[in-house]
């Protein structure tokens, strides 16, 4: 036999055997036990609907009749599932060529995200956690006294045919553990931005109120060298008019960042500022008056890695010096003062507070009447304007630190590098990456 018919005889000998494997495998796909990796869970409320591709599926069955309605659309291509009544069920679809695919599906009175939301935050503050089974919402966990107890089963009871309570109230001397993230390390950074913007003008002739008044002198005289040692005199309310010609613009920027670190369910407090002292007296004593000044934040995360939310319960309190009115040497203070419990998921930021205020103030001053005469009247009078502008706000943005990059030994030899390189220019520094985890976008 040539070589060229051995080769032909080897291929169909091949392609025999490829046969064969492909038969073997349709046969076992063709068994009745569904394929491995078709089958999903469809959660569904009462009174939801849901779609389930129909594309060559020949029959269906329905595990537990009533809990659902299945439904062919006009064009049989899908199925329309309908929450009837809360339970649990299964679906199973057989398709044209024999192979399955199985559904479960759970009806729950109410959307179970909806309830889940709502739960943590009813239970906020207790070592309480919930978790999803079948058409079920458990609540696990230990609290301390029969009063928390009390508590989480009025909050169950709400949800009666819903949620299931098998929290427990500690023995005494048992440890309440935090649940399963209590390894989490939560951070939280805070952004302060103000912006101010201002002007004044003022222009005419400015007039004096009234005409004459006190006239003052002082002398001084030596007697032992028989001299005068100075002299001063002053002449209040002179009748010359002034000149007002001046006018002032300007603005500012003020941004204030704080990020805390804390344990996840644990609250932290976190303070920034100062304090300055100003003598006061006060008949024959003299005291001394501290002014404060500065951030005080503290706040209390709880982080949930089933449903990727962060629970922030926080206040803040931020406060800078403000320059004295007249008639006093002592300081004012502008407040920014929140407290707040909110409920975020991971990559969301938001603003707390935010405050706009522009204020316009005109004033007109001079000689009764002839100061009101428009154009002519800067003559007779003097005109001022005051614009002031300010816009500010406070950013939050939680994320959740899962890993630290560098061991504390680099971190501190990176700090001490960098406070003996400093030459004063601080927007080099960078002592820690102010940006919050994930290189979330902040404001400038």
């Amino acid at each position: 036999m040539s070589a060229r018919w051995l080769g032909l005889w080897a291929v169909c000998c091949a392609l025999s055997a490829s046969s064969a494997a492909l038969a073997q495998k349709r046969a076992a796909d063709s068994s009745g036990a569904p394929r491995a990796g078709d089958g999903s869970e469809v959660v569904l409320s009462v009174g939801e609907t849901r779609t389930i591709s129909a594309r060559d599926v020949k029959n269906y069955s329905e595990g537990v009749p009533g809990i659902v309605d299945v439904r062919l659309t006009t064009d049989a291509s899908q199925f329309v599932l309908v929450g009837k009544k809360p339970g649990s069920t299964t679906l199973l679809l057989i398709k044209t060529d024999g192979s399955q695919s199985a559904y479960t599906v759970n009806v729950f009175t109410r959307s179970p995200v909806i309830v889940e939301k709502e739960l943590n935050e009813l239970l906020t503050g207790l070592n309480v956690h919930s978790r999803r089974i079948g058409a079920q919402i458990v609540l696990d966990g230990m609290v301390e006294n029969e009063a928390d107890l009390k508590r989480v089963q009025k909050i169950a009871s709400l949800y009666a045919d819903q949620v299931t309570s098998l929290v427990q109230v500690a023995q005494t001397g048992e440890v309440i553990t935090a649940g399963p993230t209590e390894n989490f390390l939560i951070r939280i950074d805070f952004y302060f931005v103000q912006y101010d913007k201002n002007s004044s003008y003022g222009v005419g002739i400015g007039w004096p109120d009234s005409i004459g008044g006190t006239t003052s002198a002082t002398l001084n005289y030596d007697f032992l060298l028989s001299s005068v040692r100075s002299a001063t005199a002053t002449v209040a309310k002179q009748p010359l008019p002034r000149l007002d010609i001046a006018t002032r613009r300007g603005w500012a920027k003020v941004l204030k960042q704080s990020t805390v670190i804390t344990n996840n369910g644990t609250e932290a407090t976190f303070q920034n500022g100062g304090e300055q002292n100003f003598p006061i007296n006060t008949g024959l004593t003299v005291g001394v008056e501290r002014i404060q000044f500065g951030t005080t934040l503290t706040v209390q995360p709880r982080y949930d890695p089933l449903q990727h939310s962060l629970n922030v319960k926080l206040s803040a309190d931020v406060s800078d010096l403000t320059a004295a009115i007249s008639g006093s040497e002592l300081p004012g203070r502008s407040t920014s003062k929140l407290t707040t419990n909110v409920t975020l998921k991971l990559g969301q930021s938001l603003v707390l507070s935010g405050i706009r205020t522009e204020s316009l103030t005109h004033t007109v001053s001079g000689l009764p009447g002839l100061s009101e005469i428009p154009v002519l009247g800067l003559l007779f009078g003097s005109h001022s304007q005051s614009t002031l502008a300010s816009e500010g706000a406070i950013f939050v943005v939680p994320s959740v630190v899962e890993t630290i990059p560098n061991s504390a030994a680099e971190l501190v030899d990176a700090a001490l590098k960098k406070f003996k390189d400093y030459d004063g220019k601080i927007d080099t520094v960078g002592s820690y990456d102010k940006r919050p985890a994930g290189g979330v976008n902040v404001p400038h």
